[in-house]
């Protein structure tokens, strides 16, 4: 059996790119260039989260072994837009400057795909038992942006060359 996870985040996580993305450009007053409409659905799932659905295999592991792969992921779906309007909100910035582009030009230094892109966990559910997500997004980013300041997210150095290049 294999375990697909999707856009993972989590304070035990190494993955911080997702998130800080978007973190680098708000605290620094940058634009947040996103691709298309900004409509476009993602899962973003906790690290602590994806562990539980690992560990619900023992709930029935003939039922595991029976399927060829689960999807690991929350069932709670954000667009492009709604996680850049969360971060502006945790980080205190009133007026994020959103600026939507042309997605024929590419992702340039976007860290998530240019259509929606998520996975849904209800096989686990179905045949493990999972419960489900016990984290949100919105909850979690208290933490997640104390969390990148501590790692000095915001006194790195920069540089948003790609992302001027979409936005021309």
């Amino acid at each position: 059996v294999s375990f697909r996870p999707q856009y993972i985040y989590g304070e035990k996580s190494n993955k911080w790119d997702y998130i800080d993305w978007y973190f680098d450009r708000l605290v620094r007053g940058e634009p947040l260039p996103i691709p298309g409409d900004g409509s476009q659905k993602v899962s973003l799932t906790n690290s602590e989260d994806v562990a539980s659905l690992l560990a619900s295999v023992l709930n029935d592991e003939s039922a595991a072994v029976g399927q060829t792969f689960f999807n690991c992921g929350t069932d709670q779906l954000v667009t492009y837009d709604e996680v850049a309007l969360m971060c502006a909100e945790v980080a205190g910035v009133m007026d994020a400057k959103i600026h939507h582009y042309d997605d024929s030009l590419g992702k340039a230094k976007f860290p998530f795909r240019l259509t929606d892109f998520y996975v849904s966990p209800d096989m686990a559910k179905a045949k493990l038992g999972w419960e489900g997500a016990k984290h949100s997004l919105k909850e979690d980013l208290t933490w997640y942006f104390d969390s990148y300041k501590a790692r000095g997210g915001p006194t790195k150095e920069m540089t948003f060359v790609e992302d001027k290049e979409v936005l021309v």
